[in-house]
């Protein structure tokens, strides 16, 4: 294999690849970028079985090949050059990179030795069904929802995002048991819907948000679902991403998503967001427990421990209802906040244990709920 490359491209390149690779593989090839070089240019490939990356780039190819090489070494010193070209040759396993007055040789490891993304019947054209997501979709996936799933990995499905479909719309939920974000689309007129119901790692729906916003792209991302190897692929520019579908029954969260309340608080959520981190300092030592006394015109926020003190901040709000002490984990909280749009934030409460609606104002597509906690 020979190649000559931009160094710009492939930096750009193996940063997006490297991002799923880990010091603890666990097979010493997925430590390893795949390089190819054909015909129609040089792709980057990299993955931990569970998530793939593929970054297609242009460049000059004068002999045909492929080889993979230790991603940590290759990448540091593609990052040390100083000279826009970069040439790359292999001699069997070795990988020989010059650029300007710099050169070194890698010990790589055989193609053939990283894993296939998918079975190769699956990646032809028209194998698989086909549909569209808009990137402001992506990006309003990856704020709002998957901040809510689980992290865990000791009840896989709950580290995934619930993505269902009717005519109409698309339902995209996220829980870890203790929190639960949904966010519903209208998708008429648009391929999505069909589209089946799939539980998809949340981890992948914030790799595609970060991918789609550093190559800047504007286009739609596309997307295949493979049935047979339960894995989907997303297309993006240049850039394809291959997930593992997870299995499993999710939750049947509507049940304890509350449609009735009996306190409703509407409250600034700037101020809301500084006072919560305000008293969070001294909840730290606390399990990160904070206190929400609801009034008839404000919400006092405070937190206490043994060592680090006490603290308490005072919220204006508008209070329809009955009065209530309900607790949180504040970092809870202020991951909510984080994934609800608009100036207010609306608190829905039925008591001091009962599952905590937040919302935004006059946000009728989106819905979080954090389960209070007893103190």
């Amino acid at each position: 294999m020979r190649v000559n490359l931009l160094r710009v491209d492939l930096t750009v390149g193996l940063g997006i690849v490297s991002r799923v690779i880990t010091g603890k593989a666990q097979l010493p090839v997925l430590a390893n970028v795949l390089i190819e070089a054909e015909k129609s240019g040089v792709r980057l490939s990299a993955t931990n079985l569970s998530l793939g990356f593929r970054v297609w780039m242009g460049g000059k190819v004068s002999q045909l090949g492929k080889v993979t090489v230790p991603a940590r070494n290759f990448s540091e010193f593609v990052n040390s050059l100083l000279s826009e070209g970069v040439e790359i040759e292999t001699e069997g396993e070795k990988v020989k990179i010059r650029s300007g007055k710099y050169a070194a040789t890698l010990a790589g490891i055989a193609a053939e030795e990283f894993p296939p993304f998918v079975p190769q019947s699956e990646t032809s054209e028209g194998q698989a069904p086909k549909v569209v997501i808009k990137k402001k979709m992506l990006e309003e996936i990856s704020r709002e929802v998957a901040y809510a799933a689980a992290v865990d990995e000791s009840r896989p499905v709950l580290t995934g995002i619930q993505f269902k479909v009717d005519k109409e719309h698309l339902t995209v939920t996220a829980t870890d048991g203790f929190r639960l974000a949904r966010k519903i689309f209208k998708i008429q007129n648009t391929k999505l819907s069909e589209m089946k119901d799939l539980i998809l790692p949340a981890r992948t729906a914030l790799e595609l948000a970060r991918v789609a916003n550093e190559i800047s792209s504007e286009k739609d991302t596309e997307v295949e679902v493979m049935g047979e190897s339960n894995q989907i692929l997303f297309r993006l520019g240049d850039v394809e991403i291959f997930s593992r579908i997870l299995e499993g029954n999710f939750p049947e969260v509507d049940k304890i998503i509350p449609v009735e309340h009996k306190t409703k608080v509407t409250m600034d959520k700037e101020e809301l967001g500084r006072a919560v981190r305000a008293a969070g300092i001294f909840g730290r030592e606390n399990n990160n427990i904070i206190q929400l006394s609801i009034h008839s015109s404000q919400v006092s926020i405070r937190a206490r421990s043994a060592q680090a003190g006490e603290g308490e901040v005072e919220v204006e709000a508008e209070v329809e209802g009955e009065e209530v002490e309900v607790s949180f984990n504040y970092k809870y909280v202020l991951d909510c906040l984080g994934g609800i749009d608009g100036e207010r934030v609306i608190l829905k409460a039925s008591g001091n244990l009962a599952p905590a609606v937040w919302e935004g104002e006059k946000k009728e597509d989106y819905v979080a709920l954090i389960m209070p906690v007893r103190v």
